[in-house]
């Protein structure tokens, strides 16, 4: 019997560890990576632009999808593409409570300042009118950071909206900004999975892609997208 479970052991590690290798070593991720991705189209002038949200560290550190869509937003606002930025999402302490938060809806448990406010305070420090901004800190998800918008748009009597967000993430964000009814164009940062050829980068792509199609299957269950 300990021989069985032992030979079992083995030939686990031994597929998980070529499993890795193929992931760290081939175009795998890159290639997960395609179908996420959306072309870039000229752009229109819109009313506000959008700004979601992608994460910050406790210590109110803003992360790297956080800064590069809030580079890719402020370009925009500059170019007149918009005359409001909304910038979205609070920030939840660990991937546990975002698995938590997606898959059972529970309330996790947000950093002491959310993203959204990050990068508010980013923008005006960059120059940006305090009196274009907007941000909403409450919104944990995609769905959330989106239904926030289509309300503030309501409100306001605004009709359309250019969405940034990251290469990946961008085709989720259009499902459900099409299943809320809003009138948007997609404007993701530029597309780099291509370029990310390193054994920990590809390591790093394969999980925010299996986040992606993961979240994509939820969301299609919930009734998000």
């Amino acid at each position: 019997m300990m021989k069985k479970v032992k030979n079992i052991i083995i030939w686990l590690s031994i597929g998980f560890t070529a499993a890795m290798l193929s992931v760290m070593f081939t175009p795998l991720a890159n290639m997960m990576a395609r179908p996420l991705v959306v072309d870039e189209t000229p752009l229109q002038k819109t009313d506000v632009i959008a700004v979601l949200g992608g994460g910050a560290y406790p210590n109110g550190v803003l992360g790297g999808a956080s800064n590069e869509r809030l580079l890719r937003g402020l370009i925009l606002y500059r170019q007149g593409y918009g005359k409001t930025v909304i910038f979205t999402g609070g920030s939840v302490n660990s991937m546990r409570d975002k698995l938590g938060h997606t898959v059972l809806g529970s309330r996790a448990e947000m950093t002491v300042i959310g993203e959204s406010v990050l990068m508010r305070q980013a923008a005006l420090g960059l120059g940006m009118s305090e009196a274009d901004t907007v941000f909403d800190d409450r919104s944990l998800n995609t769905y959330e950071n989106l239904v926030f918008v289509r309300a503030y748009m309501e409100e306001k009597g605004l009709e359309s909206v250019t969405i940034v967000t990251s290469p990946t993430h961008m085709r989720r964000a259009e499902l459900i900004a099409k299943k809320l009814g809003l009138k948007f164009q997609s404007a993701p940062v530029a597309d780099y999975t291509e370029y990310r050829r390193g054994a920990i980068d590809r390591l790093s792509l394969f999980r925010e892609t299996l986040w992606e199609y993961l979240a994509l299957v939820l969301y299609k269950i919930y009734g998000y997208i």
